[in-house]
């Protein structure tokens, strides 16, 4: 697994993630203090820090302008949907400031590769030009 950028444009964000929960499962309602995130959406926001940062990637900040596309590879191994995972990476990512408000993302690939570590996805956010779909999305 590349722990590194390996991209070939300084404007293209790579990295991996843990596959995050459903979205189904991100929120959890507790009497007297409403919805609350899940000790198991909790746990993966952890996670996902600690991988990206293993990744070094924090020290070198790729500027996403907007709009921009967004490709998920995940792991083949994966069971169940994968829009509802993809939701939450987003989110995370804005959380973290790697992108804008995802309102600005233009385009969302998904798909499952056989490439990808089980339990990982692979992500990668590049600037939307005209109609030009990701790099990697082409070659699919």
């Amino acid at each position: 697994m590349p722990w590194r950028n390996t991209s070939e444009s300084p404007s293209v964000l790579r990295f991996y993630l843990p596959i995050a929960p459903p979205a189904n499962n991100a929120y959890t309602n507790v009497r007297g203090r409403g919805r609350i995130k899940s000790t198991r959406y909790q746990t993966w926001l952890k996670d996902a820090d600690a991988h990206y940062v293993l990744q070094h990637l924090g020290g070198s900040r790729i500027m996403i302008t907007v709009p921009y596309v967004c490709r998920m590879s995940f792991s083949d191994k994966l069971a169940g949907d994968l829009d509802g995972r993809a939701k939450l990476i987003l989110d995370w990512m804005v959380s973290r400031s790697l992108t804008p408000d995802d309102r600005h993302c233009w385009g969302l690939f998904l798909d499952k590769n056989a490439d990808v570590p089980t339990k990982t996805v692979l992500i990668e956010v590049e600037p939307y030009v005209g109609s030009r779909m990701p790099s990697r999305a082409r070659a699919a």
